[in-house]
């Protein structure tokens, strides 16, 4: 007898919620007039008079009442090919009355049958998933989204969806290492992973409230779409799981202005501040004419009448103070010494000075050598010597590390050609069958 073996599935698509996926299969060729090939799939003596009843009844104006003919043939123990037609006129048959009940049975019958043909094993897997997520089976979602996945399946925001059975479970860890692999896959391709994804998974990171996770996600983004919000967010990640003292918190802040991070009045104030107990003047002044020019900072605000004017009026007699070399220093001068004349330098733009000052500091007793060094290539990344700069971060250990490979990321896309991205829209596909 004949079959209609040639099923079409026309996917429409509602999302409920961030993730929560309606996947409504349907014979999308039922209008064809083309006739469909002869089935190879054989169905047996026993179960063709099952079959011919449900397909009459399916052909009534009244549909539904083939439905308990259709449940009553999933129940028995069939041969796979009888299974896998069976499973076939519940997909039709739930697609006619939407019935999503009714198709997910359909759906994992075919899968059960072994019968479900290479191109359509894929949407398939995908729908019994998207049908477990709805009814949050997290684990039989994550079976069958990771199959579907692994068999290439790339539709329907099914990364996410993926990523997020993991998390549905408080698996958070697991969850990440997910979206690692699927972010590591997509860029491996001709697709960049977008941008939304790593801001998917950096909440994920918070969500989890362990803060290095959340760390390391906010690099990650950052180091994907460099930006001044994904450098703020990667840099204040990053300030909470350290304990910084007063001179690495302003090494930050150094970061920060170079990736345009210090988005309002409270960055430039913290800014101002440190770099004001310090004594230092020129980095208070450049720090706060950047926040008036970029309108964060207007005229008659505290941080002009009681940090910038009184630092300007410092400047030309601290500058003419200054040695302008190592060896001009009185006395021997200690590493820490060297080190605040060089961050003096640093402010003034002197970065030539500032360098030979941080590298005279690194020679002396007792030298906090990774402060020196995260001077040192700051002062050469300021001063557009990306090369020079990464050589000195990479001597960088201890807390200051993140830091340091945080600016390693920031001067490597300073170089990198600029990509456009995409993001992915939802799609509604029709698997072949």
């Amino acid at each position: 007898m004949r079959f209609l073996s040639h099923l079409s599935m026309a996917v429409a698509l509602a999302a409920a919620g961030t993730f929560a996926v309606t996947a409504l299969p349907q014979d999308a060729h039922a209008a064809k007039k083309k006739k469909e090939k002869e089935s190879e799939v054989k169905i047996s003596k026993e179960v063709r008079p099952k079959v011919a009843a449900i397909q009459a009844a399916m052909a009534t104006e009244t549909p539904a009442t083939a439905k308990p003919l259709v449940e009553s043939l999933l129940t028995e123990t069939l041969a796979p090919d009888d299974l896998f037609v069976a499973g076939q006129l519940a997909i039709q048959l739930g697609g006619t009355l939407k019935d999503t009940a009714l198709q997910e049975k359909g759906i994992l019958a075919s899968l059960r049958s072994g019968r479900t043909g290479a191109e359509q094993l894929p949407g398939f897997n995908f729908f019994a998933g998207n049908f477990a997520y709805g009814d949050e089976r997290w684990a039989d979602a994550a079976q069958y989204f990771q199959t579907a996945y692994d068999l290439g399946y790339r539709a329907n925001n099914i990364e996410p969806l993926l990523a997020e059975t993991y998390f549905k479970r408080n698996m958070y860890a697991e969850g990440l290492a997910k979206w690692d692999e699927i972010m590591k896959n997509a860029n491996a391709s001709s697709t960049k992973a977008p941008e939304s994804w790593y801001r998917l998974a950096r909440d994920r990171a918070l969500a989890s409230k362990d803060k290095n996770l959340y760390a390391a996600w906010s690099t990650k983004w950052a180091g994907a779409y460099p930006s001044g919000d994904s450098w703020g967010d990667a840099v204040a990640a990053n300030r909470v799981t350290s304990q910084a003292d007063s001179t690495q918190n302003l090494e930050v802040l150094r970061f920060m202005k170079a990736t345009d991070s210090l988005k309002t009045t409270r960055d430039y104030k913290e800014y101002a501040e440190e770099a004001q107990r310090k004594n230092l003047f020129g980095e208070v002044v450049a720090v706060l004419e950047d926040g008036k020019k970029k309108g964060v900072i207007s005229e008659p605000s505290p941080l002009v009448s009681e940090i910038l004017k009184p630092a300007q009026s410092q400047v030309s007699s601290d500058k003419a103070s200054l040695p302008a070399q190592p060896s001009a220093v009185k006395g021997s001068g200690s590493s820490s010494v060297m080190m605040n004349f060089a961050d003096v330098w640093l402010g003034y733009k002197g970065y030539d000075k500032a360098v030979a000052f941080y590298e005279a500091g690194l020679a002396k007793p007792g030298a906090d050598m990774d402060r020196g060094y995260i001077g040192i290539g700051t002062a050469h990344a300021y001063a557009g010597d990306m090369a020079q700069a990464k050589q000195a971060f990479a001597k960088v250990s201890g807390v200051r590390a993140p830091l340091a490979s945080m600016w390693t990321t920031w001067i490597d896309q300073q170089s990198a050609p600029a990509t456009a991205t995409a993001e992915p829209a939802a799609t509604t596909e029709e698997p072949a069958t």
